[in-house]
């Protein structure tokens, strides 16, 4: 029985060596300082671009280069993607020769006209070569932090270019690092705005329109909590030291709700978010009841970020 050895790797951005391929490891893969590791914000509308550096060691004497690729392990059908819940779409590129495809998925192998080629100097055994991460705006992501280990397939080369031994895997990974942060906006109708008015105008005659709506866009990368407060406790007033009012009737996202209520809403898709109708109903008795004027109630509405899961709609939660 042969002995079987066991090595443990601390860390995820340092890349190690170890036998692969039935053959000692040429060269040495690993990221400099932070790079690899990157912020995304789902709901900007231009793309994050960052660039890293990758420090490559000479392991062995007589190899004067390497040709290699970085390969997306992550288990999918259409291509590579950061994580399991990371954005879908992104790609590395060489900033030597950006022509050269650097990142792919499967058993693909180095070849002369794809991924990075470096030649160490003459007495130097260690190369720095920069990337480009990029990764297209408006992806859905929820708010955490999205890894992605690359493996670093490689050839070695002798000083013609030409290449020495199989082709070999570096056991320990290049890790990307995507952090989608903690993110909740609402706007009233048009982008930014955060007011809106409903105006009901004369509510005198037995035909007037009772019910009126406005659209409120809610953005997130996470659940969210919206809560609902009215100026005059749920009444429209002339002056709020006035003891009657107006009754009326709020909904938000097809749910009944008063003020001091709050509703646990789901994270919303991404680049454009999810409107919701906030719909108001005046009580006709009420109305009747009360003095000719101009009736009014401010409802401010607040969105606040909620982590752990919430149901597939809006639900209501009343808090203490």
């Amino acid at each position: 029985m042969k002995p079987v050895m066991k090595s443990i790797v601390a860390g995820t951005a340092m890349l190690v060596t170890a036998p692969a391929f039935g053959q000692t490891q040429c060269a040495q893969f690993e990221l400099v300082g932070n790079g690899g590791r990157v912020a995304y914000q789902p709901f900007e509308t231009s793309p994050t671009i960052e660039t890293f550096d990758l420090r490559i060691r000479r392991l062995a004497d007589g190899i004067s280069g390497v040709r290699f690729l970085l390969v997306d392990t992550t288990p999918q059908m259409n291509g590579p993607q950061i994580g399991i819940t990371g954005p879908s779409v992104y790609d590395i590129s060489w900033l030597e020769d950006n022509t050269r495809r650097m990142l792919v998925v499967g058993n693909e192998q180095p070849q002369p006209t794809t991924g990075a080629q470096i030649q160490f100097a003459e007495r130097a055994g260690v190369q720095l070569t920069r990337f480009r991460l990029s990764v297209p705006a408006g992806q859905q992501a929820p708010a955490q932090v999205h890894r992605e280990n690359l493996t670093v397939r490689y050839q070695c080369l002798d000083s013609q270019g030409r290449q020495i031994g199989a082709t070999q895997e570096q056991p320990a990974s290049v890790e990307l690092s995507l952090t989608v942060p903690r993110y909740v906006a609402a706007y009233i109708g048009s982008a930014g705005q955060t007011r809106g008015t409903i105006n009901f105008g004369d509510v005198g005659s037995a035909s007037a329109t009772l019910n009126r709506a406005i659209n409120i866009t809610a953005l997130s990368t996470l659940p969210f909590a919206v809560k609902f407060e009215s100026e005059n406790g749920g009444l429209l007033k002339r002056r709020s030291s006035e003891p009657q009012g107006i009754i009326y009737a709020m909904n938000y996202a097809g749910v009944p709700v008063s003020s001091g209520d709050t509703l646990l809403c789901p994270m919303t898709p991404a680049p454009m978010g999810i409107g919701k109708q906030f719909e108001v109903g005046l009580n006709r008795s009420s109305i009747a009841s009360l003095p000719a004027g101009n009736y009014k109630d401010t409802v401010t509405i607040t969105f606040t970020p909620r982590d752990g899961i919430s149901s597939a709609d809006c639900a209501l939660r009343r808090e203490n």
